[in-house]
């Protein structure tokens, strides 16, 4: 346990201090990872219990999308104020504070009696989320320098397949047992002992990895610093692309489970269990193959993160459409299990990216922006847009048309008074221009990290020739 004096002096205010620290950064990214497995373990829990609370609370497909976007909603509008907050004040309470408000609603989630209070539960999720989603990528920023953060961010990043795996896998199994309502007891209550661990964790102050100190109300970033986030080329097409990959992976999320047992036939119990197998394996090792390819070839040309991004998620476009395709199961389910390799390897480095184009001081409110972008863009936009698309679809009258029958003689036919089919080839065309955002972003990632690296203000006149 370091005091106070053993501190380094980037470390922030007196108020920081009054906290113990517990070891150095691996246990911190050890928490950090904890947290976030848990996050997504709650995340998953609730999709592989999605067709029971259907039924339960009566409600279609389009309602269910809504449902299941709540949480990210306010999780998304949240995120600016909780990256303002952490730009100026203790990260650690900020971040356990959030981990302890998610677990807490996580919980209630399990005493919903209507729609209305599921609703509510998992929009107050959103508020705890929001905190952790937005500081734990600046603390590792922070935490490990330039040479190690790529590697350590796809540590962190790994805990979103295992938690999707063991969300859908445990989530599917408690609730084909015991009820859906005691998935959410189960998942939620673990998440109080991080809380209390996010406490102790070191936070080194902003900038230490590069050797800058940030401590003073002078260093504060104004708005107009915010601003001017949207002219970094890299950061903004970045991001684009990212909102096109999590446009996917919240379309699959949500109505994976669902597809496979409404549409080719399966159990829950089968459909969340093999999900969530193929989730943990293509997740560990896009994640790993991602890191580790983007770290290696980052030795020949220092586009390497993005010119990566855009080649997997190109490659995933016609592994996705055929899956969805595809009427047999095992055949459907290793395509959708090759996409997901390739859309699990953009994590760890596009996600490193923002960390290297944005200033330390400026990090969180950074990450803010880009997951209030990927998100509402992304997985808040996809499972409503894609509810909507299944139940037109679904109608008879568009059923019998002439774009219907299309559909339906390429294997896209409705089920019942929905049409998952048809909403799941959305992720294509989208996925496409996500790989076409990544390649022309990779043209400025290297003169964006160099004004970082070497401490260069980022401003509208020191951008615009960068666009020509």
């Amino acid at each position: 346990m370091s005091s106070p004096a053993s501190e380094p002096a980037g470390s922030a205010s007196t108020r920081q201090r009054t906290l113990p620290t517990i070891g150095g950064p691996l246990f911190a990214l050890a928490v950090l990872f904890g947290m976030n497995l848990l996050n997504y373990i709650d995340r998953y829990s609730f999709f592989a219990v999605g067709v029971d609370i259907k039924k339960s609370f009566e409600i279609d497909d389009f309602w269910y999308g809504i449902l299941g976007v709540a949480f990210m909603v306010v999780y998304t509008v949240v995120s600016p104020l909780m990256g303002w907050l952490g730009d100026r004040y203790d990260r650690r309470m900020l971040l356990a504070g959030g981990v302890a408000l998610w677990s807490f609603a996580t919980v209630g989630s399990a005493f919903s009696l209507d729609y209305r209070h599921m609703f509510f539960w998992r929009a107050l999720l959103g508020v705890g989320e929001a905190s952790y989603g937005v500081i734990a990528p600046t603390l590792i920023a922070d935490l490990f320098p330039v040479a190690k953060r790529g590697r350590a961010m796809g540590l962190y990043y790994l805990a979103l397949p295992l938690g999707g795996a063991l969300g859908y896998g445990l989530g599917g199994w408690i609730g084909d047992h015991w009820g859906w309502s005691n998935a959410f007891l189960v998942v939620g209550l673990p998440g109080l002992l991080f809380a209390a661990a996010g406490l102790l964790i070191h936070d080194p102050g902003r900038g230490a990895s590069e050797g800058k100190q940030y401590a003073g109300k002078a260093d504060r970033p104004k708005m107009g610093d915010y601003l001017r986030l949207f002219t970094i080329p890299t950061y903004v097409l970045n991001t684009i692309g990212m909102a096109a990959v999590t446009f996917a992976t919240g379309a699959y999320a949500v109505y994976g489970a669902n597809f496979f047992q409404t549409v080719r036939g399966m159990s829950m119990t089968n459909a969340t269990f093999w999900i969530g197998i193929l989730t943990a394996i293509a997740g560990l090792l896009g994640i790993a193959l991602g890191s580790g390819l983007a770290d290696y070839t980052y030795r020949f040309t220092k586009r390497a993160y993005l010119l990566l991004a855009a080649l997997v998620t190109a490659a995933a476009v016609p592994l996705g459409l055929f899956a969805i395709l595809e009427p047999k199961v095992a055949f459907s389910m290793a395509m959708l299990f090759g996409a997901m390799i390739l859309l699990s390897m953009v994590l760890g480095p596009c996600n490193t990216v923002i960390a290297n184009v944005v200033p330390a001081n400026k990090r969180a409110s950074g990450y803010a922006l880009y997951i209030f972008l990927i998100h509402v863009f992304g997985d808040i936009s996809s499972p409503i847009i894609l509810g909507w698309i299944s139940t037109f679809f679904g109608r008879p009258g568009v059923a019998n048309s002439w774009i219907g029958q299309f559909f339906s003689s390429i294997g896209a036919s409705p089920v019942g008074e929905e049409n998952l089919t048809v909403a799941m080839l959305l992720v294509a065309p989208v996925l496409a221009v996500g790989a076409f955002f990544f390649l022309l972003g990779s043209r400025y990632l290297p003169e964006d990290q160099r004004r970082v690296s070497e401490g260069q203000a980022v401003g509208a006149e020191t951008v615009a020739g960068s666009f020509h």
